[in-house]
């Protein structure tokens, strides 16, 4: 059983490396292909370029000879036709013919009897004639191809260059007219000639083991194509090798990420659960500050929570965690019980200190939650007109429940905020909607400050709004004098919050109740810093 569980905790890594071999192999064969397909084009470019070569020849020399303007197989018309033969490497001789029969050539001079020449294999469209190998026609025992017009014949020896008669291993080609009627010759093993398709080439998105490409001369009438039938990345061991390798290795890598990253979600979840039930989430606070006189009304209370470890783990990660498992509730309860509790004291102390508690939509529609909240308020004798609820704008739960549960809390005598304004789909819907106190500007916002940006522009809309609607404005993320200069320009009563004034801290490092500040806590069940 432990064995079993051992090769569990592995197996995340070794499909990733199973996983990376198949993708490697995947792009070995493609890269495979590319590279043979090049291969295969340069071997087709040295046939056209060898067959191009040849057929120029002929046709010149065919041309020469029927325009020579001498009687044919005369002295001098034999003469002739031998300069023109030496002058071309690609044929070895040169005849006249008349009714099918040679009357004379560049190296046997004139036949007597004439040779009969069988019929042509193929004649093209301009009238050239074709002959396959013809055996003994001009010199006895000898084979040669013929290429004819009017009454010329080009004899060329069959014999190709040895680079073409024998190409490497698993390549294979035909030489052709353009119309693929005639083949001219045949090169490679018999069983990969057998493989090729005249005129076809393989696509860009084909990367089967048979490669296949064609050519046609625009010059003279020649085409070549070829197949290469190895095209395949497990015949090629070190790009076999290498492929496997690097792909074990980097789907392995991926692998253990993805199981380390699991192994630690999983630990959150586990913590995360611990800590709801157990009240293992602990709280820091930020200060508020009303920027005409900088004085503190409030600080914002964030809930934390650490690892086994000891190492903290992010709002953004615990929080959805807490949601999903359905504690996010236990987690409110905990972080608002002990900010009255570190915070009462300031409270009473200061009318004008208020408790901002941030609530998810689940808190707010929740009856057991306000039943819990008037139960803590009334113990510890924290006035609830002290005490504000934020609400934040993105919330997705029913506007209709959420109005009705609000309304109830206002009833109680609890202060009504919305979190981050500006950022929902819903803006002019929840002031129009819901009954409200006051509006904290996002961060998003806050950094477009003093700018030419639509965000300052947005920013200064918000301020005029508010002040119509007779709402208060807290300003989220300051954090230079500049951005709370302009903000108390805009708005003499807005209250500012940001690293400007303090980061998160412990309640025993807050400013005591004499200082020139005084506190107001806000209470952020999703653990969002302002």
């Amino acid at each position: 059983m432990k064995t079993f569980r051992r090769l569990t905790r592995w197996l995340p890594v070794l499909i990733g490396a199973v996983a990376g071999m198949l993708a490697l192999l995947l792009v070995g064969q493609i890269v495979q292909t590319r590279v043979d397909d090049f291969r295969l084009r340069a071997y087709v470019q040295d046939i056209m370029g060898f067959m191009s070569d040849a057929s120029i020849s002929s046709r010149n020399a065919l041309e020469d000879a029927m325009y020579g303007g001498v009687v044919p197989c005369t002295d001098a018309d034999i003469l002739a036709l031998r300069r023109v033969a030496m002058r071309s490497p690609y044929f070895h001789d040169i005849a006249r013919v008349h009714d099918s029969r040679l009357l004379c050539s560049a190296v046997s001079g004139r036949f007597d009897p004439a040779p009969l020449l069988p019929p042509a294999s193929h004649e093209t469209r301009s009238g050239v004639k074709l002959w396959h190998t013809l055996t003994g026609i001009v010199t006895p025992g000898v084979q040669a191809t013929a290429i004819g017009m009017g009454d010329v014949v080009v004899f060329s020896p069959p014999v190709l260059p040895e680079r073409l008669a024998t190409p490497q291993p698993g390549f294979a080609s035909v030489a052709s007219t353009g119309d693929m009627r005639f083949q001219f010759w045949r090169a490679g093993r018999f069983e990969d000639q057998q493989r090729v398709t005249l005129g076809q080439t393989s696509g860009w998105l084909d990367f089967g083991t048979l490669r296949q490409f064609s050519a046609c001369s625009s010059d003279v009438d020649v085409c070549a194509s070829a197949v290469y039938v190895s095209s395949c990345i497990l015949t090629n061991s070190w790009g076999l090798m290498l492929a496997l390798t690097i792909g074990a290795l980097a789907g392995g890598s991926m692998g253990q990420s993805w199981r380390s990253r699991q192994r630690y979600r999983t630990s959150i979840d586990w913590v995360t659960q611990q800590a709801a039930e157990s009240g293992g989430v602990h709280v820091v606070y930020q200060p508020l500050v009303r920027l005409r006189d900088g004085k503190m009304v409030g600080v914002e209370a964030l809930a934390r929570l650490n690892d086994s470890t000891g190492n903290p783990i992010s709002p953004d990660m615990f929080i959805p965690i807490a949601e999903r498992r359905g504690v996010i509730g236990l987690i409110s309860r905990q972080v608002t019980r002990r900010a009255l509790i570190e915070m009462h004291g300031r409270a009473l102390a200061d009318p004008e200190f208020h408790i901002s508690i941030n609530l998810a939509a689940t808190d707010i529609v929740d009856r057991t939650f306000h039943t819990y909240l008037n139960h803590v308020a009334s113990s510890l004798r924290v006035p609830r007109a002290q005490i504000a609820l934020e609400v934040t704008e993105r919330s997705t739960d029913n506007m209709t429940r959420l109005r009705e549960a609000l309304d109830r809390l206002r009833v109680d005598g609890y202060q009504i905020h919305i979190d981050d304004f500006g950022t929902g789909f819903s803006n002019l819907a929840y002031l129009s909607t819901l009954n409200v106190d006051a509006l904290k500007i996002d961060r998003m916002f806050t950094h477009a400050i003093g700018t030419d940006t639509v965000g300052s522009a947005i920013v200064d809309q918000i301020c005029k709004m508010a002040a119509l609607l007779k709402v208060d404005v807290i300003v989220e993320g300051l954090e230079t004098q500049a951005q709370a200069d302009y903000m108390l320009a805009i708005d003499p009563e807005v209250v500012g919050q940001g690293w400007l004034f303090g980061k998160a801290m412990a309640a025993d490092d807050l400013a005591p109740v004499t200082n020139v500040t005084n506190a107001a806590t806000a209470v952020n069940t999703r653990g969002a810093s302002a």
